[in-house]
């Protein structure tokens, strides 16, 4: 067992607390885990909630009653996959916590509401390197102290007022930044490109490659703070016709001109081009 969890977990057992595992509900560990446990050493944090049809591949929450369980110790091992994280608390009860997280689980407005995804190391380790101590007490609820994986090593943290807290409005992890945001919208980009623009796209692997094209596009979309899902896909997918065909397009702003103002003079001129050429 590594040196840091290790150590954590002897603290905390020598403090008389129980300790519980976060685990992602897709992971190999899984099955073997629930498997040697009874339904009240563990809860579905899914089930119970208006995404309870996710239940069963959804995250849990378990007690670890032996540290030297093959399936624990693999965890331990190979931190890196990213499985969840290590918390302690009070008591044995799991009603608490689990209810704590099913209040934290949608986020966004009705009819566009995401799943919080707590039980990723990742969104976890960002949200308290984000948020003040102070609002560390709303954000883990009863959870006494935590051990995860993040950016190469081992971290624990303690909750330095462990109790029942009710949902900030607005609750402050969720302006948590996320450094992987640009990353993520690239791949979406070319996934929607070669989806729906395969031809285009093929023509510009002749000339271009395909990720540096689109990181000059993205760029040019900041620096005229075109950020609406619209203004993406209206620059990128005409900065791609323009490419391929090697025409030339003045897309410079004029003097004054706001971001809005703008896109919608490109998207007329645009428009008149289009049907110049029919």
């Amino acid at each position: 067992m590594s040196s840091m969890p290790g150590q954590w977990i002897a603290e905390q057992q020598q403090a008389g607390r129980r300790l519980c595992l976060i685990l992602e509900g897709d992971h190999t560990t899984h099955q073997p885990l629930l498997s040697v446990r009874s339904l009240l050493q563990y809860r579905r944090v899914y089930a119970e909630t208006t995404v309870a049809q996710l239940a069963q591949t959804g995250p849990v929450i378990m007690l670890l009653e032996h540290m030297d369980e093959p399936a624990l110790l693999n965890l331990l091992q190979t931190p890196e996959t990213n499985w969840g994280w290590l918390g302690s608390l009070p008591d044995e009860d799991l009603v608490c916590v689990t209810a704590h997280w099913r209040e934290r689980l949608l986020i966004g407005p009705k009819g566009a509401q995401a799943l919080y995804r707590f039980h990723d190391n990742r969104t976890l380790a960002r949200a308290l390197d984000h948020l003040p101590a102070e609002d560390w007490p709303a954000f883990l609820g009863p959870l006494v102290s935590l051990c995860y994986w993040h950016e190469g090593g081992w971290r624990c943290r303690d909750n330095p007022a462990p109790g029942d807290y009710p949902v900030p409005d607005p609750a402050p992890w969720l302006n948590t930044p996320n450094p992987n945001i640009r990353a993520i919208l690239h791949a979406n980009i070319l996934r929607y490109l070669l989806a729906e623009h395969s031809e285009d796209l093929a023509a510009l692997v002749e000339f271009h490659d395909p990720k540096n094209w689109l990181s000059q596009v993205l760029e040019q979309a900041r620096a005229w703070q075109w950020d609406r899902p619209q203004q993406l896909e209206f620059l990128v997918v005409r900065r791609l016709a323009e490419t391929i065909r090697s025409s030339v397009f003045q897309w410079s702003p004029r003097v004054g001109e706001t971001p809005v103002e703008h896109f919608d003079r490109m998207v007329n001129q645009w428009r008149l081009m289009e049907q110049q050429d029919v």
